[in-house]
């Protein structure tokens, strides 16, 4: 009888984003990390994008906010209710491991107001949609920033 060599080749994806709220002078006044969805479309842009001949684009460089509380689901393709300004994120993979992340800020006077939603996009308009999460509401003062560092972790 052959034995047969079994290997896991699963993948699972899967991802978490720390908001960070500074004050006008750069104190650091909320500090949240929750775990968020990666959508079916997401999933399906990610297997496209890693076919393609060449990644012209950064994979997933935006990030958009919104004021949405419907709780995230496999069939979202946008935010619920974004809001004006997606800002494109830093893309990094810290030391040799299997995360990407991408840290996005939202500076003074952008996108201010209860920010209860969140998305991953592959533009700055329209695109795709890889991941959103929704949360209580964080209340972005004009002088604030609000940064988002969204993980997705690949095991």
């Amino acid at each position: 009888m052959q034995e047969k060599n079994q290997q896991n080749e699963s993948i699972t994806i899967t991802g978490s984003v720390r908001k960070q709220l500074f004050n006008a002078e750069g104190i650091l006044i909320y500090d949240h990390t929750d775990h968020n969805l990666v959508v079916t479309i997401g999933k399906q842009f990610l297997a496209y994008w890693l076919a393609g001949a060449t990644q012209a684009t950064p994979f997933m460089s935006w990030v958009g906010l919104g004021t949405g509380g419907t709780a995230p689901v496999v069939g979202n393709t946008g935010l619920q209710t974004p809001l004006a300004t997606r800002v494109q994120g830093t893309l990094t993979n810290p030391g040799s491991t299997n995360i990407w992340q991408n840290a996005a800020s939202f500076g003074p006077g952008v996108d201010t107001g209860a920010i209860t939603e969140a998305g991953l996009f592959s533009a700055s308009t329209g695109g795709t949609m890889f991941a959103r999460q929704t949360f209580s509401a964080v209340s972005k003062g004009a002088g604030e920033t609000f940064v988002l560092t969204w993980s997705v972790t690949f095991n």
